[in-house]
């Protein structure tokens, strides 16, 4: 009986065994599908011995996880690729408040950011100013010259100064260098900066116009040569007559006129230029004293004019003239040794009208005799850029077809862009010639300018840039003056110097 009861109790719990396994396997095991699911909701951590056994993997490192620079450096195995995750990764934009200095313009360029520098700064953040001298002339106030390598500039001056310490301006070391005015009623000192002469619009011209400078020179071109040339040019400009009414004070001087044969040339729209107030200009004369084209002193021996003046030759020059009718107390009388025309002179079209005179003693300097400097290569190109304003002044008329000017005058006339130039005109314009003046403004030179200068001043010193060669009429509506490009010519003439230099040492 005993036996029964025990093998009904092993029965019984066999059988419960069996029941409890069939109830619970449909909660402990899953379908496949749902296996891998669940498994693949899991995420690996990272604080496990094997995990850095692995080989790096940009996802479980830096996406389920927060990693560091080094982590993604070793996934991705390249400086280069791992700035450029690390930078997209961390959000991080430089550009976001520029780090660029003086106006420089902030871009990314991969991993890194860059400014991109104005021409004349450079530098990491172009913090530092970079001198060329295609940019406000290098910073140097006379002559800029750029180094073999680029990478910096040389300044220089001219003869009668010396550079300064600070590597950049220049001092007198004479007692009338060139380039200077000493008269105290004409002197005329450069605007703040290095900006070239007068701008019109200036509210600062005024008094200097005033001073020194309003004259308009106006002249006719005669292509028969059968008397000395006269050159016209009429300048009219809607907008330059606005801001002439507010900034040049015009006076009438017809008083101080008197005839003249037709064939001169002479400033139109301008004012009368105080004695002093041009100390290089030079008056051309004939032996019975008739004054027939003018000139710019540029050593006390050399004259530069107009070659097509010389078609008159001049027996003598006057400097320090003012009143041409009379002799000023300071003027002076030197015979003309030596007439030097470019050789490549066009009769025709006044292509090189450039001209030198070698005087028969020297000029004695002072207040009202001082040579006009001559600029370098680079810094004529400068002062002959659109817009800049240059002085012109002559005896030459005051009006198309009328009477030269007694007295000495002046105008400020502003450079031309060259292919305006061109177009207002069916002459011949070559890279030897520029215009300035006004389309409509009344104000040019005219007969009896001629080989005049168009003078620049820059930063204080006045530089020769032009010389008064012909035009269309004096003034008249949309035509210009032109002028002689006085840069393309530096080298002709300092080697006409050195030639008589050498003559003379022979002797």
């Amino acid at each position: 009986m005993g036996v029964v009861m025990s093998l009904t109790c092993l029965l019984l719990l066999s059988l419960l065994l069996l029941y409890v396994a069939a109830a619970s396997s449909s909660t402990v095991f899953l379908e496949h599908k749902h296996a891998v699911r669940l498994l693949r909701m899991r995420k690996p951590r990272a604080n496990y011995f094997l995990e850095e056994m692995k080989p790096g993997n940009l996802e479980r490192e830096c996406y389920e996880e927060t990693c560091s620079q080094e982590e993604a450096a070793e996934i991705f195995q390249s400086k280069e690729k791992t700035m450029e995750f690390w930078y997209r990764y961390k959000n991080l934009n430089h550009c976001r408040y520029n780090p660029c200095l003086n106006n420089g313009i902030c871009t990314m360029d991969r991993h890194e950011y860059i400014c991109l520098c104005p021409p004349q700064y450079g530098g990491k953040h172009c913090e530092t100013e970079v001198f060329e001298c295609e940019y406000r002339n290098g910073g140097c106030h006379q002559y800029c010259r750029q180094t073999v390598q680029g990478a910096a500039v040389e300044c220089s001056c001219a003869n009668g100064y010396q550079l300064e310490p600070d590597g950049k301006s220049c001092h007198e070391t004479v007692r009338y260098p060139c380039g200077k005015q000493w008269s105290q009623n004409s002197m005329v000192r450069s605007f703040q900066g290095d900006d070239f002469l007068l701008n019109d619009t200036d509210p600062n011209l005024s008094h200097i116009l005033n001073d020194s400078y309003p004259h308009t020179l106006n002249y006719t071109h005669n292509y028969t040569h059968t008397q000395p040339l006269n050159y016209t040019h009429n300048y009219t400009d809607p907008e330059r007559d606005k801001q002439e009414n507010s900034t040049f004070i015009w006076r009438n001087w017809a008083n101080g006129s008197y005839s003249e044969p037709e064939m001169n040339h002479r400033i139109v729209g301008g004012q009368l230029q105080p004695q002093g107030g041009s100390p290089w200009q030079v008056l051309l004369r004939r032996k019975d004293e008739y004054g027939f084209c003018g000139g710019s002193l540029i050593t006390d021996r050399w004259v530069i004019t107009a070659a097509h003046c010389l078609q008159e030759m001049p027996d003598h020059v006057t400097v320090g003239d003012y009143d041409k009718m009379r002799e000023d107390p300071h003027e002076q009388r030197i015979g003309v040794e030596k007439v030097v025309t470019h050789p490549h002179f066009h009769d025709y079209t006044f292509d090189s009208d450039i001209a030198l005179l070698y005087l028969a003693e020297p000029v004695e300097l002072g207040p009202y005799a001082t040579p006009i400097c001559l600029p370098n290569t680079q810094l004529a190109k400068q002062l002959l850029r659109e817009g800049t304003h240059g002085l012109v002044t002559g005896w030459g008329a005051t009006h198309y077809l009328r009477r030269s000017s007694r007295f000495l005058r002046k105008v400020v006339l502003p450079v031309v862009d060259q292919q305006k130039c061109m177009a207002s005109t069916e002459q011949v314009i070559t890279d030897n010639m520029f215009c300035a003046g006004y389309l409509q403004a009344p104000r040019d030179a005219c007969r009896g300018d001629s080989g005049g200068p168009f003078a620049v001043n820059y930063r204080g010193t006045w530089f020769l840039t032009g010389v008064v060669s012909w035009g269309e009429r004096c003034a008249a509506v949309g035509k210009y003056g032109v002028y002689t490009r006085l840069g393309n010519y530096l080298h002709w003439i300092r080697d006409e110097i050195h030639k008589q230099a050498r003559n003379n040492n022979q002797t």
